[in-house]
C-alpha cells in the first residue's frame, strides 16, 4: 500500500469506529429513555422527556439514521406533555419506545456483524 492509500484506509477506519461508537451512545440513550419513561410522574418529566426525544430525533438524522428518526417522530407525535392532567398516552408511547429500540438494537448489530 503507498502512503495515501493508507491514510485513505486509515480515515475510513476512524469514520467507521466514529460511527459506531455514535450508534452505541443512541443505542445507550434510546435505553436510557425507555427508563425514564417508565419512570414519568409529573408532567414536568414529560416535557423534560419530550425534549430529549427531540434531541435525539435531531441526533438519529444527523447520524443518517433515518428509520429510527421516523420513529422518534412518531413518539414525539403521539406525546403531548399536558399540566394537571395524566398522559392519554402512555402504553401508546411505551410501544413506539419498544419498537425503536429493537430497531437500534437491529441497526448496530447489522453493522457489527
Amino acid at each position: 500500500m503507498d502512503a495515501v492509500t493508507l491514510k485513505s484506509f486509515n480515515v475510513c477506519l476512524l469514520a467507521m469506529t466514529r460511527d459506531r461508537q455514535e450508534r452505541t451512545q443512541i443505542l445507550q440513550e434510546i435505553e436510557a429513555l425507555c427508563n425514564v419513561h417508565e419512570k414519568l410522574t409529573q408532567s414536568s418529566e414529560c416535557r423534560d422527556f419530550n425534549r430529549r426525544i427531540a434531541l435525539l430525533l435531531q441526533r438519529l438524522e444527523d447520524a443518517g439514521l433515518f428509520r429510527l428518526a421516523d420513529r422518534a417522530m412518531d413518539l414525539l407525535a403521539s406525546c403531548n406533555p399536558k399540566d394537571l392532567s395524566q398522559c392519554d398516552s402512555v402504553q401508546r408511547a411505551r410501544d413506539i419506545l419498544e419498537r425503536l429500540r429493537a430497531l437500534a438494537r437491529e441497526t448496530l448489530e447489522k453493522d457489527e456483524g
